[in-house]
């Protein structure tokens, strides 16, 4: 999760209720409640189960196995690399990308992955998703699975090339200065329906299971910083929204199998900045 500055709300202090872009508020606020009297570092009761939350929401949207989600061309600044890509469904509603037409002067061997954001050639490493990777002079595969982009991969707003860093059969690392670097990048366009166009967040009060504070951004509208003990049922109800609200538009977000947050991690709370 995004590891940014934060702003430290007063205990005590008032809720701010904003309007993300692009949405309206439809609800109102919540009725004053206790300040927190948990000790850091005290275990939080298990959240209980809430019959109102609809798993099936996040599901992946009906779509015919060979579906083309996102597709594009990923060429170099010098022209003498590229690459094109394509996202496609797979048979068991997952998901698999697929390379074609593969070019390069540079021998040397390459990874192509998908990262949240949209890097400029020569920067550094990143979050990556769904590498793929291939030996120098060879030809990458034609099919692989893209995993761990959960049930809606239209978060994923890049795909790069990255020469990697290889060590030969005498131990000897093959590392140019430009190896680790992105040395193509293209932004996605995703052709996957918005479940939720809708959608609003209202800044609602901390409550037990809610405490983390709100950072209201211009960059990214607003964040969220999870305290010790929330949980993302009463964390979603603070905002308003559902948990597979929530959980779309923070795809990465680490839950535990009882349902608690991960503390200092960070949430955001814009439809837009997904």
């Amino acid at each position: 999760m995004d590891r940014r500055p934060f702003l430290v709300a007063a205990a005590g202090s008032v809720a701010l209720v904003v309007a993300l872009t692009g949405c309206s508020l439809l609800r109102g606020g919540d009725d004053p409640i206790p300040k927190p009297s948990r000790a850091a570092g005290t275990s939080a009761p298990a959240p209980t189960a809430d019959p109102t939350v609809q798993a099936v929401s996040l599901d992946p949207p009906t779509m015919p196995a060979g579906s083309v989600l996102t597709e594009t061309d990923v060429t170099s600044p010098s022209g003498r690399t590229a690459i094109h890509v394509r996202v496609v469904v797979a048979e068991n509603g997952t998901f698999r990308t697929e390379l074609s037409g593969y070019r390069s002067t540079e021998a040397q061997a390459m990874t192509l992955e998908f990262r949240r954001s949209v890097p400029k050639p020569s920067d550094g490493y990143g979050t990556p998703y769904g590498q793929v990777q291939w030996a120098a002079g060879a030809q990458p595969p034609a099919s692989s699975p893209l995993d761990d982009v959960g049930a809606r991969p239209d978060f994923l707003q890049s795909v790069v090339l990255v020469p990697t860093v290889t060590t030969d059969a005498n131990g000897d690392v093959d590392a140019p200065e430009w190896a680790g670097h992105v040395l193509a990048v293209a932004p996605l366009t995703w052709r996957v329906p918005n479940p939720y166009p809708h959608l609003t967040v209202t800044m609602g009060a901390a409550r037990p299971g809610a405490y983390g504070v709100v950072n209201v951004t211009g960059s990214r509208g607003a964040d969220y910083l999870v305290a010790h003990g929330d949980d993302q049922i009463t964390v979603a109800k603070r905002f308003g929204i559902t948990v597979p609200e929530l959980r779309w538009m923070n795809p990465d977000m680490q839950v535990a199998r009882n349902g608690w947050l991960t503390e200092y991690d960070h949430l955001n709370l814009d439809p837009s900045a997904r």
